[in-house]
């Protein structure tokens, strides 16, 4: 039975893999193939989508160039000659506000001199010409002779500074009154008059701070720096550094034109001034240090910008020589290294070979015009990418670049600036390749396989199962029916064989002998109608003889019976009729049937209990037929399960009773054919009560099973 039942298996799942798996593995292999193909065209679409992303924004920055460039070649005739090498125009200085990327405007003249656009340098070179101011009408350098013997030969300092308070009333020139006014405050401080020397410097600061001594030394930078160090002297440190921060925005904006050497001596007198004040614990001292510090790296970048700007012009005969030897890149614009920074530039050619030139702002194109058209295309396009320099050095990125994903690489052209974009294309692994190729499709056809196979594997699984099953129970059934054919039988045998032989001397013993020969064959006779009718009943070949009769005479034939038979071992079966009932129709010997096997089943679940209760009574227009015994009783969770063919219920049962494990689903078969219903109540340990529920009338489905 086994090695049937493991060939049965092995046919269910060959048969599987034929009819399911097989087709499945072929769709699937031809979909992974359209997958590939789809993946292949998935990344060149990719790539070529990021390429043409690269060229659009090189497009847009050549178009953000080209608009600086127009509007500057609108204005430049306009502008006169500049004169000096260093030279101003508030014309340009608005356009330079107006366009950032316009980092510095220079002037190439024919005879290769570079002027620059002193457009906030922060500083010019310390060889640089200053404008020279004409001499005063009234000439101050005996004044200037007298007070300085006063204060040096004689050695008197009070006479030195109201001599020069009294010579102020004769001068008109507002450049000898600054000069003179700077002189008392000095005299001021040396005869520790500060107060009167501080409210000197601020008269300096709000009436001549653009006067220059020596005519390159700011009187108003000197104000400042002197009155802060007033202030530190009275260890009044908010007011000095407040002062000194006045100080370095003058220079920041920048104010004056200063030499390197000039300001850093006033860097330097400030960053001792600061020194000085960073160890107070005052919260406005430290609040007004901090926005030193804040303002002193913004001076540290623009004084960089200026040196930038003025190596520039210091090497006007490159930058000529770049112009001549052809290096131009497109149209007019330029690129060179100076001192190894790195210059782009554009020439806009003049009549007689004078040129105005734009130098860019190769952070601010970076910045204003990469970037934002970086952001722009990679949030339609949910890019990640990154910009490096021409030595690949990381400028910028989108953060989170991949690694394990070749990248597509777009270079800026020669007339930009020397850029270099990366970009990094979405993943097009398989899984991705699924959700997109084809909208989708392969995914849901490798969905379907998977959920074909999953469920081919479930329902093959569930038949070997149960078709494993089904054999175990055939195998217990054939082995308990044998056992219950064996014991009548043998019964009959024993006793024939002692009527036989004349075994029996008494006519009263042979009388019971025969009598337990009648019972035997009646309970061999029961078995095999339950195992016929069983068969018959799952081909579906069962015929049943309805007729119109009386119940009662049926159930008290059955009860006797089984009172006859197990009276021997002290069963007490009650019948209880409370009231004569109407004529129904039924078949006799399936209800008989019915009542053989409910009865039966009590009697060998009854354990230690030997009290059955068999109850008719009348319903509206329904027979109920109720069997009640006290025995062992039936789980809750098993009372739907003990009609199902061979199943017994609880595994305690199976080791003590024997049965063919088929009487209770005869019982429901043949009930439900009579239209009616079985119901079970069951608690273990307290018995069980089946009851059968009959129609007393003739319906249609009956008549129909009768013809």
């Amino acid at each position: 039975m086994k090695k049937k039942a493991e060939i049965k298996r092995q046919r269910i799942i060959i048969y599987y893999a034929l009819a399911i798996v097989l087709p499945c593995l072929i769709l699937g292999i031809l979909a992974l193939r359209g997958v590939k193909n789809d993946q292949a065209l998935l990344e060149r679409e990719q790539r070529s989508n990021l390429l043409e992303a690269g060229r659009q924004i090189i497009r847009e920055t050549e178009s953000y160039l080209l608009s600086v460039e127009n509007s500057f070649n609108e204005i430049i005739s306009t502008i006169p000659v500049p004169q000096r090498i260093l030279f101003t125009d508030s014309l340009l200085n608005r356009f330079t506000e107006q366009h950032p990327v316009a980092e510095g405007i220079f002037y190439i003249s024919g005879n290769g001199l570079t002027y620059l656009l002193n457009n906030n340098l922060l500083h010019v070179p310390d060889d640089f010409s200053p404008v020279t101011y004409a001499k005063s009408p009234l000439t101050i350098q005996s004044i200037l002779e007298k007070g300085w013997q006063i204060e040096f030969r004689e050695n008197n300092n009070q006479k030195a500074l109201e001599y020069y308070q009294s010579a102020l009333t004769d001068i008109i020139s507002m450049r000898s009154k600054g000069e003179i006014l700077n002189i008392v405050a000095r005299l001021q401080k040396k005869l520790k008059l500060d107060n009167e020397a501080v409210r000197t410097y601020d008269l300096i600061w709000n009436e001549y701070p653009d006067i220059l001594i020596q005519n390159k030394i700011p009187l108003g930078a000197v104000a400042l720096l002197e009155k802060s160090l007033l202030c530190l002297g009275k260890k009044d440190t908010v007011a000095t550094l407040k002062t000194a921060h006045s100080l370095l925005t003058q220079i920041h904006k920048p104010r004056w034109e200063m030499g390197y050497s000039l300001l850093d001596n006033f860097l330097s007198k400030v960053d001792e001034i600061v020194s000085l004040c960073e160890n107070s614990h005052d919260e406005a001292t430290k609040g007004s240090v901090e926005r030193i510090s804040i303002l002193k790296d913004s001076i540290s970048l623009s004084i960089e910008n200026t040196e930038y700007l003025l190596a520039f012009q210091q090497s006007g005969d490159v930058i000529s020589e770049t112009a001549k030897t052809g290096t131009e890149i497109n149209n007019h614009r330029y690129k060179t290294v100076v001192n190894g920074k790195s210059y782009f530039f554009s020439l806009f050619p003049l009549n007689d070979k004078n040129q105005w030139g734009l130098i860019m702002d190769q952070d601010d194109i970076l910045n204003n015009s990469v970037h934002h058209s970086l952001l722009d295309n990679a949030g339609k396009q949910d890019l990640k990418w990154k910009v490096t320099d021409i030595n690949g050095a990381l400028l910028l990125h989108s953060g989170n670049i991949p690694e394990d994903i070749a990248p597509v690489n777009v270079a800026f052209p020669a007339y930009l600036p020397s850029l270099s974009l990366t970009f990094y294309p979405e993943n097009s692994g398989l899984f991705v390749s699924f959700l997109r190729s084809g909208e989708g499709i392969f995914f849901y056809i490798f969905i379907a396989i998977v959920v074909i196979l999953a469920f081919g594997l479930f329902f093959t699984l569930q038949t070997v199962n149960n078709e494993l099953h089904l054999s175990k129970m055939k195998s217990y059934f054939m082995s308990t029916v044998s056992h219950e054919f064996k014991s009548p039988l043998t019964s009959i045998r024993q006793l024939a064989e002692m009527l036989v032989h004349g075994r029996v001397p008494t006519p009263e013993k042979q009388q019971k002998y025969f009598t337990t020969i009648l019972q035997q064959s009646e309970r061999l006779s029961h078995l095999i109608d339950n195992i016929l009718d069983f068969s018959r009943m799952e081909e579906g070949q069962k015929l049943f003889h309805f007729g119109k009769a009386d119940i009662i005479p049926v159930v008290k034939d059955v009860v006797e019976s089984f009172q006859n038979q197990m009276a021997s071992q002290g069963f007490n079966i009650s019948l209880s009729i409370p009231e004569p009932l109407p004529e129904m129709v039924f078949d006799r010997e399936s209800m008989e049937q019915v009542m053989n096997n409910l009865l039966d089943n009590a009697c060998k679940y009854s354990g230690d209990s030997r009290k059955i209760e068999v109850d008719l009574q009348l319903k509206g227009n329904r027979v109920i037929i109720s069997v009640q015994d006290y025995g062992i009783g039936i789980r809750k969770e098993e009372h739907d399960k003990i009609f199902s063919r061979f199943y017994r219920a609880g595994e305690e049962l199976t080791q003590t009773v024997k049965g063919s494990g088929i009487g209770l689903t005869i019982v429901k078969q043949i009930v439900e054919a009579h239209n009616g219903t079985i119901d079970v109540e069951s608690e273990i340990g307290k018995g069980s009560s089946f009851s059968v529920i009959l129609p007393i009338a003739y319906d249609e489905k009956i008549r129909k099973m009768n013809h």
